[in-house]
């Protein structure tokens, strides 16, 4: 009696199994997409409010995926359109819709082509991976290595490695079902090599639970202990592992433990492993863990717990309509049977066996002929086609050579005359491309300067002139102790002290608004949130601040101080121009992007006249957006208010 159903599961686990549904997450979610935000946030975030419904509700998962997908169309967000395609297919999968996942797959590639996204790379790696996947859900095993082993290249040449590490496991296992043992093996040790050099707990666990699976594949059982110690070793410490890799470890050790006749342990181990499936929700592993608790009770001779539990299997496996592990549930049943002497009904399921075993024959027989016929009528038609030709150019070859000639004339005229035009088009672009950069560059040399004068200034100010009138100060107050003076002199005196006073203050304050010391020291969210409480003191305007994802989060100084000196202008133009009564500011940082949004509810403006003509405030901005390569989206109307979304690419 073996355990050959293993190396299918553990292929399915490590090709992606969700975690369970967080309900306060959905909630902040939902709550997001009730505001006004970027296009590609509410994608993104659709996209994973469809995740985060997965164990929750199958079909509110599938909608929200079509929502995200459709809106992502819509604004030709090609990127989020591959994205949600991509995750879609983790939905189908976990069905067994294996064609359905094929297909969301295929739709994933054919939108990620059309995206220049820099991270398109590395989902279009994601998508083979998953692809691999679900090729051998289907028993397809060479589409499957084909497909892990051009991950496998991606990832390496990304240097991504935590996904190398599940892709080296995935191809580790598929080698396994391809019977090379030798590649299992290796591939298991890759994983190991990368916790050595990572020193990563996860890594080496990994590495020497796979490696002893491998080793059992080769009846190395005893070896293969040695390195489940070793993994176990670091189980123990309490790694931070999802519910996929903790089945698997139990599931190898089980597997171990049964072919070394450590039947208690190999079914305790097995257990677990079912225990974890039920929890986390994951069909294969469930009906996997019976399977194998089933065939150890067998080998213990406890018949009546053997059939119970092969029988709840069988129950769970009908759900999927697997047919090859259906297989091997009735071989483990005729196995059973007939241990138990029961012949009659061992020979039922093993004709039951056999009759699968001739349906997958057929099936896959099928499928191969279906291949080979349609190549044959693909060459069969190729070859008329090209016989129709050769007699068409034969019986037409003098009657079209002079009407040939004037079309190659016409042609090359054609031909010449585009290509003029072409260069001349391409000539203007580059020149377009050469203005726009020539001005990019002087606002970039504008700008730097004017944050060098505005520094400089600043420390002149705050060193230099601040110092001095400080001085001057103390000087006063020690004269108005050696002089006589009558009391209204002495009044008039302590009025020029508290004037001087309030200058050393109001030259403090434009100073720090010239080059804020917390923005240096502190970072954007710091210094903003400084910026906004000086606002608020004053009383001219509330301004509510929120920020998210902006904590212990670096930036680049120059970015950071671009950013801080959009707001401020966009702030100065409220308080100057809007009569707004509130102003909402809010920072989200996501993914490498930093979405800025203001808001008021002050009196409006005519956008169009705004682009048009402007202020110095709005060409500042505008400049500085478009140096930052940000993206604006200006909203206003009369006695409507004002918003402002930006949206920056900041890495």
């Amino acid at each position: 009696m073996n355990f050959r159903c293993l190396a299918f599961l553990l292929i399915a686990i490590l090709s992606g199994v969700r975690s369970e549904a967080q309900t306060p997450k959905i909630d902040s979610l939902i709550n997001l997409l009730k505001t006004k935000i970027p296009d590609s946030t509410r994608a993104n975030s659709l996209r994973q409010l469809a995740v985060y419904y997965e164990t929750v509700d199958a079909e509110k998962s599938e909608q929200t995926y079509q929502e995200s997908i459709d809106f992502s169309k819509d604004k030709k967000l090609y990127l989020e359109a591959g994205a949600a395609y991509f995750e879609r297919s983790f939905l189908y999968k976990a069905q067994a819709k294996y064609q359905q996942a094929e297909l969301s797959l295929d739709s994933a590639i054919i939108f990620l082509d059309l995206s220049d996204d820099s991270r398109t790379l590395y989902r279009k790696t994601l998508v083979y991976d998953a692809l691999s996947g679900i090729y051998k859900g289907l028993n397809n095993y060479d589409k499957a290595i084909e497909y892990q082993l051009k991950a496998n290249d991606l990832y390496e040449k990304q240097h991504a490695t935590s996904s190398l590490v599940k892709a080296y496991l995935n191809t580790s296992v598929l080698y396994k079902e391809l019977h090379n043992l030798e590649q299992q093996e290796n591939y298991s040790r890759k994983v190991l090599a990368i916790g050595k050099e990572t020193k990563d707990d996860n890594y080496l666990f990994l590495g020497y639970n796979y490696i002893a699976f491998a080793l059992s594949e080769q009846s190395k059982y005893k070896e293969a202990a040695k390195y489940l110690d070793s993994a176990k070793t670091y189980f123990n410490k309490g790694l931070n592992l999802q519910a996929d890799m903790t089945i698997s470890f139990f599931l190898i050790s089980g597997s171990v433990n049964a072919k070394l006749k450590n039947y208690n342990e190999a079914y305790s181990e097995f257990k677990k492993a079912y225990d974890f499936a039920e929890a986390s929700q994951h069909t294969f592993s469930k009906y996997q863990s019976l399977l194998q608790m089933g065939n150890v009770r067998t080998l213990q001779k406890r018949y009546g717990e053997a059939e119970k539990i092969l029988l709840e299997a069988d129950a769970a496996i009908q759900k999927t309509g697997e047919l090859s592990q259906k297989n091997i549930l009735l071989q483990y049943l005729s196995d059973l049977y007939k241990d138990w002497g029961k012949y009659d009904k061992a020979l039922e399921y093993y004709k039951k066996f056999i009759e699968v075993s001739d349906s997958i024959t057929n099936i896959q027989n099928q499928e191969i002929a279906a291949n080979l016929e349609k190549k044959y009528e693909t060459e069969k038609k190729e070859a008329t086609i090209q016989l129709q030709q050769s007699e068409i150019r034969q019986r037409k070859t003098m009657n079209y050579l002079f009407g040939g000639g004037v079309a190659a004339l016409a042609i090359i005229l054609l031909l010449t005359y585009r290509t003029y035009h072409q260069k001349q088009k391409i000539q203007k672009q580059r020149i377009t491309e050469l203005e726009t950069a020539q001005r990019l560059g002087a606002a970039q040399a504008a700008l730097k300067g004017e944050e060098q004068e505005r520094s400089r200034l600043a420390k002149d100010l705050h060193d230099g002139l601040s110092g001095m009138l400080s001085g001057v100060k103390y000087s006063l107050q020690d004269m108005k102790g050696n002089l006589i003076m009558t009391d209204e002199n002495r009044q008039a005196f302590e009025r020029s002290i508290d004037m001087l006073d309030s200058s050393i203050k109001e030259l403090r304050r434009v100073a720090h608004n010239m080059m804020p010391e917390v923005l240096v020291r502190y970072g954007l969210d710091a210094a903003l949130k400084d910026y906004i409480a000086e606002i608020n003191k004053t009383g001219i305007v509330k301004v509510v601040y929120q920020s998210m994802g902006m904590e212990g989060k670096a930036m680049e100084q120059s970015t950071a101080l671009a950013i801080y000196r959009i707001i401020q202008e966009l702030l100065n133009n409220v308080i100057k121009h809007a009569k707004a009564t509130e102003v909402l500011v809010q920072l989200l940082r996501e993914n490498g992007r930093l979405v800025v949004n203001v808001e008021d509810n002050g009196r409006g403006f005519d956008v169009k006249a705004s682009k048009e003509k402007g202020g110095m405030g709005w060409r500042n901005i505008r400049s500085r957006v478009e140096l930052l390569n940000g993206t604006i989206d200006l909203q206003s109307s009369a006695e409507k208010g004002t918003a402002v979304n930006l949206e920056f690419n900041i890495g």
